[in-house]
């Protein structure tokens, strides 16, 4: 790196931790002049983000919790509803498909396996999207959390709270009606019952079904007057035999999930959970090459059907040792996806090597394929010893199989098809009904890990904690790759063999250290730093065979794992007699021998090694304010400058390149006002603005920024809640995705849902 260069990122970093140490001043300012509340006005949020029930302004680090009530009164019902409203929290597709390749990156530390998502104590795929339907809370912890939650938590993690069974007989009913911008009507019904079986047992149980609109149409054009284009222009040629199929990516979700709270003795408790949900889609919130263009043509009127179905059974056992808990977290998760796609104009177009054109008489249709099982125990001591010394320490066991890839019933060359007929097709032996490629690749990932915390009070204000986690990890890995590519055209016009079936193994253990203080001055602020590592486990190059096949030998068998260095620096505080919270932190991350994919083999295929060097850098911040009762306003902004400083040599990686997927900065605000008219009409409203900054994909395209807007008004009586909702207000197109197809032929963008305006309704007794 250049002189100027370096002296340039010491700026911006000098300028970040300034502004850091400015806002912790103004919070410890704000608070030393407040009058101490006992009881905030704001109300005490209780997270259990360090494995132990506290106040999230206790907490030394950066959490945000999102509570039931603002996920009802905000909308949300999927991930997307509430991601945008987090601090530095970015989401996007970094692979193939719709259902399993959806990432997101928390503190714009971006990849596979650097951030994780858990179901209460339940690590899942960060690929799947349960409804937000009965939750106690969302929290988001920002920073890696290898010493209490392990791996694949670089970042940081999003775990889900789901309500616990209670004492208090309970039925809650829930209803939506909503239309669709130049789309469908949106339906939703979901119900809750909670029901005290005596007063050592308890049974909580919802069930909910989700039927979303479509807004996206298929021009169906059979002869190909749409599609053929002169090479010397762009003009259509439309002819009268087109038709249009309308709305063709709706969706249906629906699910159950059931819990059961027994206390067999006072110092006992045991809570067996099953969740369930199945997503039918019949095709993707996709757009061809623009958010604008919600319309696609096509030759084939082909569905291009989503599925996605998982279920999880946990078994939560908490015993009351007098010096502290012994938690027993038993988990076992499975899940299966399936994803079709219109392969015609990649086959008709990449084989014949021409324009796109029309040259099949049946359609080509891509699928893939993939079951997951996770298998998952972990054993643990909370303390609550009287004196200035806690600790928490456990044990943790994780065993995850994976099967996938395209089958060779897919990815076809259709019957009767004009495209074997072509000389030089003919010449490498196609033949109608071929499979064009195939993959089958098997996984399995096992993991042991020893971890603690000791938190020690060094006075009455000062309290530092020392933690880590021993990390024991293998995997082994398969994959074949087959089809008419391999066997019959490269073989022929490259001279290569059809590549082996490929398997290896990797494995590797060490120790993952975290160091923090935590000075609270007041019972109103504190003031906290922390150093903590995180690590992703290595993993093999199964595409070896693949490469090796198409003439690249210098693939290694696997690459190491990976770690970084988080540096953080915070301050949360209650000012104004606890009308106001205010938290903010300043953060560094040097990220070293990142896992990158550097190695193009062609024909789509690549590897990955461990090269050079990443820096992000930034703050998050959040502030709720209640100037008056019933009035509430809430604000959050993230910063973060992830960035390549050091290629490693890398080609096709330039220093300063951003991190995809990765907006430098997001924010939200919102206002909640309620009145109450007489004791049991109370009338209530809630306006939020999110902003997503502009980022760049995973296929090197510019993201555009956009901004959401929601609204909803609505009256309790009693027990009933009625409410008028409007969901992106003003018609914002924004890109959600930038996709890589299953069939390589198309620029696909996800969209986000028009504006949609609709009616709520609850109901309890």
């Amino acid at each position: 790196m250049s002189d100027v260069k370096s002296g340039q990122f010491a700026t911006h970093r000098r300028g970040v931790w300034l502004g850091a140490a400015s806002a912790a001043a103004l919070l410890a300012s704000g608070a030393a002049q407040a009058q101490t509340a006992q009881e905030t006005t704001l109300g005490e949020v209780v997270v259990t983000a360090t494995k132990r029930a506290e106040s999230i302004q206790d907490v030394p680090q950066s959490v945000t919790a999102i509570s039931a009530e603002t996920l009802v009164t905000s909308g949300a019902s999927e991930f997307s509803d509430y991601a945008t409203t987090v601090p530095n929290l970015s989401f996007g597709y970094a692979g193939e498909g719709r259902q399993t390749s959806r990432q997101f990156q928390l503190r714009g530390i971006f990849g596979r396996d650097t951030s994780a998502l858990y179901i209460g104590e339940t690590a899942v795929p960060v690929t799947i999207d349960p409804r937000v339907i009965d939750l106690d809370r969302v929290e988001v912890l920002r920073g890696p959390q290898g010493s209490l939650f392990g791996s694949r938590s670089m970042g940081g993690l999003v775990r889900l709270i789901p309500t616990a069974p209670g004492a208090e007989q309970e039925v809650k009913l829930h209803a939506t009606v909503a239309n669709v911008e130049k789309g469908g009507q949106d339906y939703a019904l979901d119900g809750t019952m909670n029901v005290p079986i005596s007063d050592k047992a308890a049974f909580r149980a919802t069930a909910y079904i989700l039927k979303d609109a479509g807004y996206i149409d298929r021009i169906i054009d059979p002869d190909g007057s749409l599609l053929i284009r002169p090479l010397a222009t762009s003009v259509v040629f439309p002819n009268g035999d087109e038709r249009v199929h309308d709305d063709i990516n709706k969706d249906t979700t629906y699910g159950i999930q059931a819990a059961l709270r027994l206390k067999p003795t006072d110092a006992l408790t045991l809570t067996p959970r099953v969740m369930y949900q199945k997503l039918k889609s019949d095709s993707p919130n996709l757009a061809d090459s623009s958010v604008t263009n919600l319309a696609k043509i096509r030759q084939f009127d082909v569905d291009e059907i989503g599925r996605d179905t998982w279920w999880l059974a946990a078994l939560e056992a908490d015993l009351d040792v007098g010096v502290g808990t012994v938690t027993s977290s038993t988990s076992y998760f499975h899940r299966d996806t399936r994803d079709d796609e219109d392969a015609t104009i990649f086959i008709a177009s990449n084989l014949l090597a021409g324009r796109v054109r029309v040259a099949l008489s049946a359609p080509s249709v891509t699928t893939e394929v993939s079951e997951q099982k996770r298998f998952a125990e972990e054993i643990r001591f909370v303390s609550k010893f009287e004196g200035r010394l806690q600790v928490i320490a456990g044990a943790f066991f994780q065993n995850i199989e994976e099967d996938g890839g395209f089958p060779a019933t897919g990815s076809i060359i259709p019957g009767n098809s004009p495209l074997v007929t072509s000389p030089g097709l003919a010449a490498v032996g196609f033949r109608a009904g071929d499979n064009f490629f195939s993959l089958d690749t098997r996984t399995e990932q096992r993991e042991f890990g020893l971890f603690g915390e000791v938190e020690y009070d060094l006075t009455e204000q000062l309290t530092a904690t020392l933690g880590g986690r021993f990390f024991d990890l293998k995997a082994d890995q398969y994959r074949a790759d087959g089809g008419t590519l391999f066997t019959k055209f490269y073989r022929v016009f490259a001279g290569f063999p059809p590549p082996a079936p490929y398997s290896n193994s990797t494995k590797e253990n060490g120790f993952n250290p975290k160091a923090a203080i935590r000075w609270e001055p007041s019972q109103d602020l504190t003031i906290y730093a922390t150093a903590a590592k995180g690590f992703r486990p290595g993993q093999v190059n199964a595409s070896k065979g693949a490469c090796q096949a198409l003439g690249v030998a210098n693939v290694p068998d696997s690459v190491d794992s990976d770690s970084l260095w988080n540096y953080e620096l915070g301050a949360k505080a209650s000012l104004a007699g606890g009308r106001v919270t205010a938290n903010a932190a300043v953060f560094h991350i040097d990220w070293k021998d990142r896992q990158t994919q550097t190695i193009n083999c062609g024909l789509g295929f690549g590897a990955s090694t461990n090269v050079g060097k990443v820096e992000s850098e930034g703050f998050d911040a959040e502030v709720a304010f209640e100037p008056i009762d019933n009035l509430r306003f809430t604000g959050a902004v993230g910063y973060s400058d992830a960035k390549v400083t050091n290629t490693g040599g890398a080609a096709g990686v330039t220093l300063g390149d951003r991190l995809p997927n990765v907006p430098k900065w997001n924010g939200a605000a919102a206002v909640d006002y309620s009145h109450e008219f007489t004791d049991s009409i109370e009338g209530y409203g809630r306006i939020d603005y999110r902003y997503v900054g502009a980022s760049i994909s995973t296929l090197r395209r510019v993201r555009p920024a956009y901004e959401l807007v929601n609204a909803r008004l609505g009256v309790r009586y009693g027990d009933w809640d009625v409410s008028l909702f409007a969901q992106n207000l003003f018609d914002e197109r924004a890109n959600l995705a930038d996709i890589t197809p299953l069939s390589d032929s198309l620029q696909l963008v996800g969209v986000s849902r028009p504006r949609t305006i609709g009616l709520d309704l609850r109901t309890r007794f």
